[in-house]
């Protein structure tokens, strides 16, 4: 019976380490794709919006002379590229073409990050034909969607290795220990990432931006647990010691029982004694 307890623990053992490092992608692929961080992430890779010779850089450069006069009478400039439509704010123009760069990607972030697809999100990329929806409000949706399933699924298996653990101060180091584990594969993520070379990895980047922070948040939830599991064993440990000790230096619970049981015998036979005598 043992040996099978212990082969089912192994085996949630597996599914819960996989389970969490599921969720821990789910989670970092939802966090990067907040809006205020794909704003930022996507400013470092904005020539990568267009292709070719219609970059966002060469576009700056082209209009820049004519966004500085255009802007003397007017708040916004306003012009068309490859079937977009963008409005730069004139302040943004005085301030530099970096300026006029940051307004564009904004943008371009703004428009397609809250627009409304209508398709499911594993259809939307043959729908669309554009891989903006991948940086939409709706990817970010889908995969917390996932996260969560991820995260039931992760409280079913951690409730079972509970049933399944024959000691239960081993159950938080258990799960502290299958926590740090499905961590550290973000701790090298960026470093994985780089191996496809610089284009890619400036876009990849933007998915992925947030790793390091969960990273950091699974790694200390998996240590308090570990702490907590060893503190446990520790004081049953201590408590054990300390029982053995007692039990060599005192009395034993028998035979305490022992003496009491001849205490009220001999009460008992003093009371007849005296009752025989009146």
């Amino acid at each position: 019976m043992g040996f099978i307890r212990g082969g089912l623990l192994v085996i949630v053992s597996v599914l819960l380490f996989i389970s969490l490092l599921i969720g821990n992608l789910f989670l970092t692929l939802s966090w990067s794709l907040s809006y205020d961080n794909v704003k930022v992430e996507l400013i470092s890779v904005s020539n990568d919006l267009f292709q070719g010779q219609n970059n966002l850089k060469s576009i700056v450069q082209e209009k820049y002379d004519f966004m500085k006069s255009y802007c003397q009478n007017n708040s916004d400039f306003v012009f068309a590229q490859e079937g977009y439509t963008f409005t730069i704010p004139c302040d943004s123009v005085s301030k530099g073409q970096d300026a006029v760069i940051g307004s564009l990607v904004d943008n371009i972030v703004k428009k397609f990050y809250y627009q409304e697809y209508d398709c499911n999100f594993m259809d939307c990329f043959k729908k669309t034909e554009q891989p903006f929806f991948l940086v939409s409000q709706k990817a970010k949706d889908y995969w917390n969607s996932k996260f969560y399933l991820a995260m039931m699924a992760s409280i079913v298996l951690i409730v079972l290795s509970f049933l399944l653990v024959e000691n239960k101060t081993n159950f938080p180091i258990l799960i502290g220990s299958l926590l740090i584990l499905s961590a550290l594969p973000l701790f090298k993520l960026n470093w994985f990432l780089s191996l496809f070379g610089n284009s890619f990895y400036g876009l990849l980047s933007v998915f992925f931006s947030q790793s390091s922070t969960v990273f950091w948040r699974v790694l200390i939830i998996g240590i308090i647990l570990l702490i907590a599991g060893i503190i446990f064993k520790l004081f049953k440990i201590g408590f054990k010691i300390s029982e053995f000790f007692s039990k060599k230096e005192g009395v034993s619970e028998e035979k305490v029982e022992e003496i009491v049981d001849k205490k009220i015998s001999k009460s008992k036979g003093d009371k007849s004694k005296k009752q025989k005598k009146k």
